[in-house]
């Protein structure tokens, strides 16, 4: 698998889909361009900080992935 995206898909390999308003992708596409991060990025990074605030283990995955560790 080669391409920019490549490294990305390796170290999160999941996937999730949601449904949203219709402007919600452009809103997150060019507040991700302005944070210089992919809108992949500026989502992973939101749900994250929502899980933390949420009072998530996140330590709990750290024996699944280590990948998300450069999120926390």
């Amino acid at each position: 698998m080669s391409g920019p995206n490549s490294e990305s898909r390796s170290r999160f390999p999941g996937m999730l889909h949601v449904r949203c308003p219709a402007v919600l992708p452009e809103v997150i596409e060019a507040t991700a361009q302005r944070q210089l991060m992919t809108p992949s990025e500026y989502i992973r990074r939101s749900v994250f900080d929502r899980l933390k605030a949420d009072g998530a283990d996140l330590a709990s995955l750290a024996g699944q992935s280590d990948a998300w560790l450069s999120l926390t």
